[in-house]
């Protein structure tokens, strides 16, 4: 976090970001720790009093900081059935889903929230929230875990353990090793593969999974295409689809996954691109 220049105050973008470790502590571990975890109801439960706080400590104009608390306030619900309706109840916590605000919301909820112990890390991007724990420091991971549930449970947040996921990445001279992970941590369940932001990553650091995830989706979008085309779509509208689903679920997020195909990964795509050139000369 960086002060602004005769505030004292911190810009949104540095509070926004997560606490890292230095890289090369990561580079050279046997193995690493990531705990994907899952808040329950995560926008539904902020705290409007905590996140005007919040707010106040950024550096904002007068009048933004004033139009945000204003959109926070004022809002109330009532129940009806049948002909019975409740008397009107303040909304006091949630970010209203669907607004532009609302992730930004979270994430400086979660601004405070950062590692206990030096060399872990926090990876935070709105309610998705990632611990990153390298073999030296295994044995505090119970610790970041339970400092989390801490920290939740103080700002009306509750960490599902039962539904938050651990994988552990190998170092890459540990591969093809035999190598004791250590165990379970608070009833967490370790996976071989996790879905970070519509990106399938296994612990092997490959994009098998994910290039099969990705074929596996676009052929069925390929079976609507042909019913829309049955039922007499032009074809530049077809394309306009294609390029609207298909495509963009090849391309998306491809420069941070592309660098983990394989040959066959790679063979793979090419033929499904060969596919869509088919496909597309056919809408002609």
């Amino acid at each position: 976090m960086t002060p602004c220049a005769n505030t004292g105050t911190v810009r949104v973008s540095d509070r926004c970001c997560s606490h890292h470790p230095p890289p090369h502590r990561l580079y050279h571990a046997r193995h690493v720790r990531v705990f994907a975890l899952n808040f329950s109801k995560a926008f539904d439960t902020v705290r409007h009093a905590v996140l005007v706080e919040q707010m106040a400590r950024l550096a904002l104009t007068v009048a933004v900081y004033n139009w945000i608390k204003d959109f926070f306030s004022g809002h109330s619900h009532y129940t009806r059935f049948e002909r019975d309706t409740s008397e009107l109840t303040d909304i006091l916590a949630s970010v209203i889903q669907g607004s532009a605000i609302g992730p930004a919301s979270f994430v400086v909820t979660a601004s405070d929230l950062q590692p206990m112990h030096v060399g872990n890390a926090l990876v935070k991007f709105a309610d998705d929230t990632y611990i990153i724990v390298p073999a030296v420091n295994s044995n505090t991971s119970a610790s970041e875990l339970r400092h989390v549930q801490d920290w939740a449970e103080t700002n009306n947040l509750k960490l599902k353990c039962l539904k938050s996921k651990e994988i552990i990445f190998a170092g890459r001279g540990a591969r093809n090793k035999t190598v004791t992970f250590p165990s379970p941590c608070l009833g967490i369940s370790q996976v071989r593969s996790i879905t970070t932001l519509g990106v399938v990553l296994n612990d092997k650091l490959t994009a098998d999974d994910h290039v099969g995830s990705i074929l596996t989706s676009c052929s069925s979008s390929l079976y609507a295409l042909r019913v829309l085309r049955d039922h007499g779509l032009p074809a530049s509208s077809l394309q306009d689809v294609f390029r609207a689903t298909i495509l963009a679920k090849i391309r998306y997020c491809a420069p941070a996954w592309s660098g983990l195909c394989s040959a066959s990964d790679r063979a793979r795509l090419d033929a499904r691109a060969f596919l869509r050139r088919t496909v597309l000369m056919m809408f002609r």
